[in-house]
């Protein structure tokens, strides 16, 4: 291990280590579980092994079995069926489980809606850029325009023109080659945003400006032009953040709550 040099040329100790906590029965059994899931290449809805055959594979007790299974079913990751043909299935890695998972740990240490607000202005434009410079298919290209598109129109009502604004946000993560950045972790930031703020505002004073950005992103992606659209996204993201905080300026000094 090496040792450093502190500001005045003296040899000084590094700093020990924090030692891991050594993983629990159930938490190594839940481990397990995943890697099996994954390994096999189950998918969400698949069933597990029926419970006699769990304990003979894992070697562990019934106890530690179960608590392994709770855990990986708060996280979504399993469900549990009840009935005579009920059991575990494979659950899923979605945004949506992520997204309920992180505000509680954003909420634990104290994080705002402001500072989420920061993860936003850095992510989106990364996303936007990504995707500008992916080879969509003709089918991404025109599932792009129809989004765009639908955001324009006037005659949907509030609630459907939100959602159409959001699609076009989780296309472009979609798109952008990154499952696991943007598929799971953009998403899963952008659904609390859009839950914790988003929809306990009337919006629709910014729907045509929105829908204007949209087709301006869309432009940039769908001509290659990563820079374009990372810029156009940053400034859209700003626009955006800076309509809800005029509207409601108290909950961006708020903790993130758990919902």
């Amino acid at each position: 291990m090496a040792i450093v040099a502190d500001v005045k040329g003296t040899k000084s100790s590094p700093r020990p280590r924090r030692k891991r906590r050594p993983l629990k029965t159930s938490e190594l059994i839940a481990r397990d579980i995943i890697h099996d899931i994954a390994e096999g290449g189950l998918q969400t809805g698949d069933s597990l092994p029926p419970e006699a055959a769990m304990l003979q594979h894992y070697q562990v007790g019934r106890a530690s079995l179960r608590e392994a299974l709770r855990l990986l079913e708060v996280h979504g990751l399993v469900q549990i069926r009840a009935g005579a043909k009920g059991g575990p299935v494979v659950g899923s890695a979605s945004a949506e489980n992520l997204a309920q998972m992180l505000t509680l740990y954003f909420g634990i240490a104290g994080a705002t809606y402001e500072q989420l607000t920061e993860v936003l202005l850095y992510i989106y434009p990364k996303i936007a850029e990504d995707a500008a410079r992916q080879k969509l298919t003709k089918a991404q290209q025109a599932a792009l325009r129809e989004s765009v598109e639908q955001a324009c129109g006037t005659s949907t009502p509030y609630m459907q023109r939100t959602e159409n604004l959001k699609d076009f946000h989780f296309l472009l993560s979609e798109y952008s080659g990154n499952n696991i950045v943007a598929g799971l972790f953009a998403d899963a930031v952008a659904m609390i945003f859009t839950e914790h703020v988003i929809t306990t505002i009337d919006s629709s004073d910014f729907h045509a400006v929105s829908a204007a950005d949209h087709q301006e992103i869309a432009d940039a992606v769908l001509n290659g032009d990563g820079p374009r659209a990372r810029k156009a996204m940053l400034d859209h993201t700003k626009r955006m953040i800076k309509f809800y905080r005029s509207k409601n300026p108290g909950i961006f000094a708020q903790l993130i709550e758990w919902r």
